[in-house]
């Protein structure tokens, strides 16, 4: 008897992921910057940066996961075009590049620095992800909405599923 067989990763898997991801996007600015929570000893920015970060890898990993399995990562371009601005830095220059969400997926889990500025104003900051490319050796960065991405996943699988 085979119980598994290859991964299982659900569109309601990455529907429940992309939520999380979301909420917790969304809820940053108010629970650090506008409300009445006095985190004084750091704790819960603590948590919630690891819960953060943890959700946001665990859907990287679900919808890369997906794609391997067979789903065109082609097709997503169109979904993830307003959320994200990729750059490589390679020999000075510096122009943006065209991305999927498997393209997304790969800059989240391969990450070596995520940095998210809050201030006050700014109720849906920017996440940027910097690391560098082992194959050609150069840097690169991706400044995501992370909230936004999240929309794109919800509606890509809406369209996948509809299909």
């Amino acid at each position: 008897m085979e119980l598994l067989g290859t991964h299982k990763i659900s569109f309601d898997l990455l529907r429940s992921l992309a939520i999380q991801c979301h909420g917790l996007d969304i809820s940053a600015y108010h629970l650090f910057i506008d409300s009445t929570n006095s985190d004084t000893d750091g704790k819960a920015k603590s948590i919630y940066e690891e819960l953060f970060t943890s959700q946001l890898l665990s859907l990287a990993i679900a919808l890369r996961t997906k794609f391997y399995l067979g789903l065109d990562y082609k097709s997503t371009i169109p979904y993830v075009s307003h959320c994200a601005f990729l750059y490589e830095y390679k020999s000075d220059s510096e122009e943006p590049l065209n991305f999927s969400m498997k393209d997304i997926c790969d800059k989240i889990i391969h990450a070596d620095n995520i940095f998210r500025p809050m201030e006050s104003g700014v109720e849906k900051p920017t996440t940027i992800l910097r690391g560098k490319d082992k194959r050609n050796k150069s840097d690169w960065e991706l400044s995501i909405s992370v909230s936004l991405f999240a929309e794109a996943v919800l509606n890509w699988v809406r369209d996948i599923e509809s299909a």
